[in-house]
């Protein structure tokens, strides 16, 4: 009238087996997720790198443009020197 213990037994091995399997496809699923958003991570990272690179290369630029540029270059100013009153 009882069910055998050996047939209880193995319906609740597979059982077990079964949400083993299924725990560890989730597992699985996570460590792939998290590992996706850390190449996505690291891709954001090279592109803002390489932006701040560019940006800090074109500043020096213009700088340098600014700092070497030949200021007056034939804008001459000649003052008159100043007579002296007369007396009278």
């Amino acid at each position: 009238m009882t069910a055998d213990p050996s047939t209880q037994d193995l319906s609740g091995h597979d059982a077990q087996r079964d949400l083993e399997h299924r725990a560890l496809r989730n597992v699985r699923g996570l460590v792939d997720r998290i590992q996706a958003d850390e190449t996505v991570r690291q891709k954001s990272q090279k592109w803002l790198l390489a932006g701040i690179a560019i940006a800090v290369a074109a500043v020096s630029a213009v700088v340098a443009v600014v700092v070497t540029q030949d200021r007056g270059a034939g804008h001459e100013v000649t003052i008159a020197p100043v007579s002296k009153p007369t007396a009278r």
